[in-house]
């Protein structure tokens, strides 16, 4: 009597997460990169789409989240990356020095601790050695646009060298802990809009676009980010989040999308630029 209860509870745990994600609102903005205004990093990697129409890209502005709701994505350092960084050396870039997320809401600074979030950063592991924590921002208020959260001191994330030599790889998540956390609206990669105003499907100054984009699965996701659950790692892969004018249940219409986060490495060794120091990073934003 007793398993068959812990299945059941198991389920409605599992439809409860995926209900969350099915009934998130999702809402079409335009925006544009702070191409040349973002402070001078040695270099970045992400994975999400930029499609000018004709210079300002469409993204999506996923709410409705529940307290304690968690969404992830995976880095690999090695990667191409969009947005036109070049890709990093994974046996010198290994110091992670800023996140940056776009949030299309922002009521973080006007209602404090009711809209608030905390990033986590992990080690990827391995089904032998599990997720390795690494760093925690504490309660964050973004705002509304390009949030720099930053890490200081910065993070070596040499401890993931142990799971991948050639390939370290980290694991970004971002909890809802404020008291009402429906917000923020986060911002994910956009691909029906541009698509259906005729705009060119293309990444500025990278590869172009490809759509519908894959499944996530496996050790090396086609998609990188999505919903993780309601407690750390409960779907990983994590559950993709469709383009929010796909109407069809495995995204092959216009497919999953990205989450509008970059990663800001320092490197050492041959592939490291001039390295801004922490005092002139932080002057930027006084």
């Amino acid at each position: 009597m007793i398993r068959p209860l812990l299945v059941m509870l198991l389920v409605l745990l599992i439809a409860t997460s995926v209900l969350s994600v099915e009934h998130l609102e999702k809402h079409a903005y335009q925006m544009r990169d702070d191409f040349g205004s973002e402070p001078l990093y040695d270099s970045a990697l992400q994975y999400y789409y930029y499609i000018p129409c004709p210079t300002y890209s469409w993204f999506w502005a996923f709410s409705g989240w529940i307290p304690g709701d968690i969404v992830g994505a995976y880095f690999r350092i090695g990667d191409v990356s969009t947005g036109g960084w070049p890709e990093l050396d994974p046996g010198n870039c290994h110091t992670l020095e800023a996140i940056r997320m776009l949030d299309f809401a922002g009521y973080g600074t006007v209602y404090p601790g009711l809209f608030t979030v905390e990033f986590d950063v992990y080690c990827s592991g391995t089904s032998q050695s599990p997720f390795l924590p690494l760093w925690n921002s504490g309660p964050v208020e973004t705002s509304r646009g390009w949030n720099y959260i930053l890490v200081d001191p910065p993070l070596s994330i040499c401890p993931c060298c142990e799971y991948d030599l050639m390939y370290p790889s980290v694991i970004v998540t971002m909890t809802m802990v404020g008291t009402e956390a429906y917000y923020p609206a986060i911002g994910l990669d956009n691909i029906s809009t541009p698509l259906g105003l005729g705009c060119e499907m293309h990444d500025i100054s990278c590869l172009p676009a490809v759509y519908p984009r894959a499944d996530c699965g496996g050790a090396e996701p086609a998609v990188h980010s999505g919903y993780v659950g309601l407690t750390p790692f409960e779907f990983w892969p994590p559950l993709g989040l469709l383009d929010g004018r796909d109407g069809t249940p495995d995204g092959s219409e216009f497919g999953f999308v990205e989450w509008v986060l970059t990663l800001y490495i320092g490197c050492s060794g041959p592939s490291g630029v001039e390295t801004s120091t922490w005092g002139a990073i932080k002057a930027m934003y006084r």
